[in-house]
């Protein structure tokens, strides 16, 4: 069962219709409305219409005998109540979709057989990667470790078990045999690393290029200039006191470079040429007290002028002052707010592109220092004002796929080399799109999120999931039954071909990570695995008792 009728709810039914060969029931408002049309039309779906989801709604699109429900409403609170209200009614597998990650890892152990997901947490990550050109950062909790997957380079700097993947696009290379180089590398570390060398890199440019705009932003050119020239006036000035102070009163015994200055201030009728040191020596005092007494209010009024500005600039939407090196983002929703977040805790100078200012995510984006511009994206005044000339790349998340697409060709007209990353929720139109125009990079929050929720719909031994390219990984569980295929035999009848890893096994009391191939499997075992959807399919069956199997 799958209630809902945006697009995220459209590409979960496609995807457990045409790649899992389930039978569908969608709850939604109408089959006229949003999506309720393309979800009427896909083969194997029946629609209940109903306005809310209640009992009544269940009941007519019979709970009692679904394998499993999704629900896929854009409302936290409602779709926990509904949550709640399945469960009464019968024991079923519920996959929820929430915005607020926060609450829904709080709640998630209070619902029983529930889990919550976050599509926009699960894209994210895939976005920071495409506008850094760099390995997509998945970290997934498991056991007393944490997985994650990155190049082989940076996995050899955390000590840690390793299995390597490929990306390629034939299936049976996900887990490749030793004639395949691998692409990737999986490692299973004690803790989630703190730091890549390329997060190093990326807080380091960002800490030298944000003192540099600061002080280009504090002085204007012309306060600048003023302020430059009184402390080289001091410091001048301070060098010529201590020629002076060891003169001895004689101004030949001053070195060649301070004579060359005297002389200089003469010819321009500053002074005297034939002053003694002393006296020389009280004009450089003045001098530099007189530099010293101006310092101090102009320094004053590039601070008021610049705070000032800041305020102006931030009430106009607009940026103060010059930036480089930069991500710009275009739209602050659920999505926007999330890969903006996550580049600037890499260190990534970001610049957020809202048009509405009433955005809960133009308010989350300021309290992190995030600066933002107000204005539709998809007018190139705009994108100059986020100062695209010089940003190092461009990703566009509204969910309007028409915004997104001008707001990259835009980008693209002033800047053919730019590297752009578009939320698209169509795929045939993204793949034309990166046909036609080059795009560097097009992605689908729902195409990216729909895999994910439907194998934590049909897999319930699925513990996590891990995207690789157009592919997906499983991370599962196998529970050895009593009788089954696999009691007694050894680790390396399941890790035999290239759909399976074995990662660890937990026994009582213990979790052994790369256990020995010959190590014999006892029941009461619980082995996790690293699989494609066939190869975990393949392992459950042979792990079940033959009674068990009997009653699937």
């Amino acid at each position: 069962m799958v209630c809902g009728d945006d697009g995220m709810a459209f590409r979960l039914v496609e995807e457990l219709v045409y790649r899992h060969r389930e039978n569908v029931t969608v709850v939604l408002p109408s089959r006229r409305q949003n999506h309720g049309p393309q979800i009427s039309r896909v083969p194997m779906v029946r629609v209940v219409e109903n306005d809310q989801l209640d009992e009544d709604a269940f009941s007519a699109a019979r709970i009692g005998t679904a394998k499993a429900l999704a629900l896929m409403v854009q409302d936290d609170v409602g779709n926990i109540h509904a949550a709640m209200r399945a469960q009464e009614i019968t024991d079923i597998r519920i996959v929820v979709r929430v915005y607020n990650s926060g609450l829904g890892n709080r709640i998630e152990g209070l619902l029983g057989d529930c889990i919550l997901l976050s599509d926009a947490s699960m894209a994210s990550p895939s976005f920071v990667a495409a506008a850094l050109g760099e390995v997509e950062p998945r970290y997934l909790p498991v056991a007393d470790r944490t997985l994650y997957v990155t190049t082989a380079a940076q996995a050899g700097r955390i000590p840690g078990p390793s299995w390597t993947i490929t990306a390629a696009d034939a299936p049976g290379l996900l887990l490749p045999g030793p004639d395949h180089p691998p692409d990737l590398v999986i490692t299973a570390a004690f803790r989630k690393p703190r730091m890549f060398a390329a997060a190093s890199r990326h807080r380091v440019r960002r800490l030298v290029t944000r003192a540099w705009d600061e002080i280009r932003e504090i002085l204007d050119r012309k306060l600048r200039f003023i302020t430059l020239a009184l402390l080289f006036i001091i410091l001048v000035g301070t060098f010529l006191i201590w020629e002076f102070h060891n003169a001895r009163g004689d101004m030949d015994d001053v070195s060649l470079l301070t004579a060359g200055y005297i002389a200089l201030l003469a010819a321009a009728g500053g002074i005297d040429p034939d002053l003694t040191a002393p006296a020389a020596e009280k004009f450089a005092h003045t001098l530099v007290s007189f530099a010293g007494v101006l310092l101090v209010p102009v320094f004053t009024a590039s601070i008021v002028e610049n705070m000032v500005g800041r305020r102006m600039a931030l009430e106009a939407g607009r940026l103060r002052g010059p930036i480089s090196d930069h991500v710009i983002v275009v739209g602050l929703g659920n999505v926007g707010i999330q890969v903006a977040t996550q580049l600037h805790a890499m260190g990534v100078p970001v610049v957020a592109v809202e048009r509405d200012e009433r955005s809960r995510g133009v308010d989350a984006a300021r309290n992190q220092g995030i600066s933002v511009v107000l204005g539709d994206a998809s007018h190139s005044e705009t994108l100059e004002n986020a100062q695209v000339r010089t940003c190092r790349s461009l990703v566009a998340v509204t969910s309007n796929d028409i915004v997104n697409l001008e707001a990259a060709l835009h980008a693209r007209r002033t800047r053919g080399d730019l590297r752009t990353v578009l939320r698209l929720f169509d795929p045939d139109l993204a793949a034309r799109v990166h046909r036609t125009f080059g795009i560097g990079t097009t992605l689908s929050v729902a195409a990216v999120a729909a895999a994910e929720f439907a194998a934590a719909m049909t897999e319930r031994n699925v513990k996590g999931t891990i995207p690789i390219g157009r592919h997906l990984l499983l991370i599962g569980e196998l529970a050895i039954e009593p009788g089954s295929a696999l009691e007694g035999a050894p680790v390396s009848e399941i890790d035999t071909d290239e759909h399976i890893r074995v990662l660890a096994i937990s026994g009582p009391g213990e979790t052994t990570w790369t256990p020995d191939p010959a190590r014999p499997l006892e029941a009461g075992d619980t082995v996790l695995v690293l699989a494609t959807r066939r190869g975990l399919s393949s392992a459950v069956e042979r792990s079940v008792a033959p009674d068990t199997q009997e009653g699937l």
